[in-house]
């Protein structure tokens, strides 16, 4: 681990340090992007790799399930200052984490919404995460509680792009709903778009029939939490012991992104854990 591997400020659960792609404040109990942040300076940094060479400059992404802005930050830093990131987050301390890091880091591009995103616009309960509890504040999926803050949801349509090249969205389950409020986007613009894919998603109704039906190519992108070429060069990898990121990729048939390395989906029935024994058959 290097000398850069030290706190630029301490305020009890906030810290902020110097990590890969800025500046970033986060919580030092999340026990998961946090604890990233703090030991290797970056969270999921093979993932960002994979979506750094779908987006170019002047290009809109759209981050739903934002977080701190993790995904976000590198997504404004890779569009520049002719394109535009729309970032979704519906707990409020992320929320708050979030708009921190885009000012942080100057970057007038990402615009942050506190909302959570669905099929259609309304109202759902977001609890609060005691934030001095470690925890994985991440794994909190909105819409599914009787009691918390009361937060907009709105649909990826209603932001009314000019124009889309990436959408991504991590919402704990929710993909689905998420995509359904995207649909004319999608048809419009036709993105290439990276869905959170961790829990089983199978048979007629899964994200994968979802996504194909609207003349997509699908792919899977399994990469674990861990990059050994980390930022902080610290080579203590905590979380060996935890089941991979897994994610699917969409690319409209139209693409002129060309991804080596990911393995095809096999079918509406496919699941990560399946990808990742074909990949070692392979």
């Amino acid at each position: 681990m290097t000398d850069t591997n030290q706190r630029l400020l301490e305020n009890d659960w906030v810290a902020v340090k110097r990590c890969r792609y800025g500046i970033m404040a986060y919580n030092v109990n999340d026990s998961f992007i946090g604890r990233s942040l703090d030991l290797y300076g970056e969270w999921c940094e093979l993932e960002l790799a994979l979506l750094g060479q779908i987006l170019r400059p002047g290009d809109t992404a759209v981050d739903v399930g934002a977080n701190i802005g993790t995904h976000g930050v590198f997504f404004a830093r890779t569009v520049g200052s002719e394109g535009t990131v729309r970032a979704i987050e519906p707990q409020r301390i992320a929320y708050q984490l979030l708009c921190a890091n885009a000012s942080l880091n100057a970057l007038l591009n990402l615009r942050c919404h506190h909302a959570a995103a669905g099929a259609v616009a309304g109202q759902t309960v977001v609890p609060v995460l005691d934030p001095t509890a470690e925890q994985n504040f991440g794994a909190l999926a909105a819409g599914q509680f009787d009691e918390g803050e009361p937060v907009p949801v709105m649909t990826i349509d209603s932001l009314s792009l000019a124009k889309c090249r990436l959408i991504k969205i991590d919402v704990e389950g929710s993909e689905a709903t998420v995509l359904d409020g995207a649909r004319e986007t999608i048809e419009t613009h036709r993105p290439a778009l990276l869905v959170e894919c961790n829990r089983p998603s199978t048979g007629p109704d899964s994200l994968i029939k979802t996504i194909t039906e609207m003349g997509c190519q699908a792919w899977w992108h399994i990469s674990a939490y861990f990059n050994p070429d980390n930022f902080f060069a610290n080579d203590d990898n905590q979380f060996a012991n935890f089941a991979p990121e897994a994610n699917l990729l969409f690319l409209p048939d139209n693409a002129d992104a060309q991804i080596q390395g990911l393995v095809p989906v096999d079918g509406l029935d496919d699941d990560w854990r399946k990808a990742v024994a074909r990949a070692r058959v392979g």
